[in-house]
């Protein structure tokens, strides 16, 4: 069953933007940034996780790498503290 237009039971969806545990690869920690969508009405349940992009840590700086189409947000590494 596929939903084109979720509008008409927008209290039963929710979405965030999260990170996930880092991953560490030589002197760099990557922290996955992915996009979370949860639908729930009635008997129908879906989850999607959905990789966005990379935060990059590496000598005290903090930058960005786009894992989709779209330009990442600025604001993705307020997401990561150093």
């Amino acid at each position: 069953m596929g939903f084109k237009n979720f509008e008409h039971f927008p209290d039963n969806i929710k979405k965030e933007i999260v990170t996930l545990k880092p991953i560490d690869v030589e002197k760099k920690r990557l922290y996955p940034v992915v996009k979370v969508l949860e639908i729930q009405e009635g008997n129908y349940y879906s989850l999607s996780i959905s990789p966005i992009a990379l935060v990059v840590v590496e000598d005290g700086e903090k930058y960005l790498l786009s894992l989709d189409e779209e330009e990442p947000s600025p604001e993705l590494l307020e997401l990561v503290k150093l």
